[in-house]
């Protein structure tokens, strides 16, 4: 009988020892895995849509106008605490050279990112050229029948802008789920307020006149994402988000028909949701977003614009050594 008892004695340490080593490694792991000495590049495939939804006294329906853009390509750098992208709307891409019906439309967006400690810093150049009525046979039932679809060929719009965001929750990394430069190993979520202000110019030629408006734009918005991760290289992060903020607006006409100029504030507000699957290894990455976006103003005449952006996105890319020019040049600027 002792004999025996013996026997499941040491059955029960030979088991329990590797299990308490096991549950030590896995405290004294990182929680989150960093991949910044790395270079990371990336390419983005995404159904990026901005519209706008202009609507006011004396109309009977909204004017809804867009670019004749379904898809949009980015390539994206990152190393160390910089991260670069640059997007187009490539005509081979299917929807994006359909001009016959829609127009042309030309896209370029080129962003730079820095994530110091907690910090999301981020800035960014963006030109839309070539707008057309997509709801032209509501409007004008009688130019469609003829002519399909009302074109502002000329009407640009160049924004400038940026925001500043801080991750509230330490060991949740909002680098890791948007930009993949880390990878989250435990289940984590956080608030993520975020400061926003831009510059936007949008100009159009008309036969007698030019029309250009300029808004000023700043919000606060709070953000929460929550990173579940399902299995060791495999996450699902759905995220929602709000805010409110001011948009300072002038339109100026000039020309012969028209000199005259026009200021309005308005008070805006701000919305969306979304969710993102990934998956992960220390080479190689891919996943999928969808996200959706709501942004309306209304001045004190109650004129009224809603400008709603909502896209579905596909991501797949590499991480590899820097060379070793690049390293040592960051070794030198202490980065």
């Amino acid at each position: 009988m002792r004999f025996k008892s013996l026997q499941t004695l040491k059955i029960l340490l030979f088991l329990a020892v590797p299990a308490s080593f096991y549950a030590q490694d896995l405290e004294t792991l990182p929680k989150i895995i960093s991949y910044t000495d790395q270079v990371q590049v990336k390419v983005h495939v995404d159904s990026y849509l901005e519209n706008y939804f202009i609507s006011g006294e004396g109309m009977d329906e909204e004017l809804k106008l867009a670019t004749n853009n379904d898809l949009r390509l980015t390539g994206l750098f990152d190393y160390k605490i910089f991260s670069f992208s640059y997007s187009f709307t490539p005509g081979f891409l299917p929807g994006n050279d359909d001009n016959a019906e829609r127009g042309d439309s030309q896209y370029q967006d080129f962003t730079v990112r820095l994530f110091p400690g907690q910090f999301v810093q981020e800035f960014k150049y963006q030109r839309l050229k070539g707008f057309y009525v997509e709801n032209t046979d509501v409007l004008f039932p009688d130019f469609f029948d003829n002519e399909g679809y009302l074109f502002f060929p000329d009407l640009k719009r160049t924004f400038y802008g940026g925001s500043t965001s801080y991750v509230l929750n330490p060991d949740f990394s909002l680098e890791g789920l948007l930009y993949q430069r880390k990878w989250q190993r435990v289940s984590a979520g956080s608030f993520v307020p975020s400061f926003n202000y831009s510059y936007a110019r949008l100009k159009n030629d008309f036969e007698t006149y030019t029309g250009v408006e300029n808004n000023f734009d700043f919000s606060l918005d709070v953000s929460y994402y929550y990173n579940a991760v399902i299995e060791e290289q495999f996450n699902i992060a759905p995220y929602a988000f709000g805010g409110i903020g001011t948009r300072m607006s002038t339109y100026e006409r000039s020309g012969e028909e028209y000199n005259d100029k026009e200021s309005n504030t308005y008070f805006t507000t701000e919305y969306g949701a979304g969710i993102q699957v990934g998956y992960n290894t220390s080479k190689f990455l891919m996943g999928a977003r969808l996200n959706y976006k709501s942004l309306s103003y209304t001045n004190e005449n109650d004129t009224s614009l809603k400008d709603d952006s909502w896209y579905g996105l596909f991501f797949i890319g590499y991480r590899f050594d820097p060379p070793e020019k690049l390293r040592q040049t960051t070794e030198r600027l202490g980065l």
